[in-house]
This record gives C-alpha cells, structure tokens and sequence, in this order.
C-alpha cells in the first residue's frame, strides 16, 4: 500500500457508522417490520465498502486534475462516467456555470 492511500480498516466485526443510527434509518422504511443486528451489521458495512468506492473513484478524478482535495465535480465526475453509480446521476448532477443556465432558459424562451 502506498504512503498517500489512507487506511480506513476496522477491528473485524466492528463498523465505523453507529448502529442505532443505521437502526433509525432502516425503521424510517415502512415495508421493513423488524431488522435483526447482524442485518444492521451488514448493511453498515456495505454502505462503508460503497462510499470508499465512491471516493476513490472521485479521488482519480481529482489527482487527474493535479489536486489532491476531492471536490463535488470529482463525484459528479465519477457518478457520470462509471456505470454503476448511474442511479446517483439525479442525486449528484455535473454543475453548470450561472451563464451556461442563463443561456439555456432564454433558449427555451424564443421556442
């Protein structure tokens, strides 16, 4: 592993988010009646293997741009060129300039 990866592991069975929280979360779906702590384990784990994948791609974006901060357009980036964040596309749009909105609206407008 190289000196500039971060490490993110912890203890095994164990996870970084807060269990009663992910429990809040998860009760907050009406269809789900009861979810046991091993489902609540694993659904905090998963959620952690998903937003390191995410970052790391949105990192590549960024070291792509000579930064070694990731910024919103890395994610953006990364949501609109790897297909398996296409579900996020709405969630986390490309920015646009105000004069790229403008000039679209007033567009709309003379049709």
């Amino acid at each position: 592993m190289a000196a500039s990866e971060p490490t993110t592991t912890s203890a095994p069975g164990t996870s970084m988010l807060p269990a009663a929280r992910v429990r809040r979360i998860v009760k907050e779906d009406k269809d789900i009646f009861a979810c046991g702590s091993e489902s609540i384990f694993l659904i905090s784990k998963a959620t952690e293997y998903f937003v390191e994948s995410l970052v790391r791609e949105a990192y590549e974006f960024s070291r792509l741009d000579k930064r070694k901060t990731v910024q919103y357009k890395d994610t953006a980036k990364a949501v609109q060129s790897i297909e398996q964040y296409d579900f996020l596309g709405d969630i986390v749009p490309m920015t646009i300039t105000l004069k790229k909105s403008s000039g679209d609206k007033s567009q709309q407008n003379q049709h």
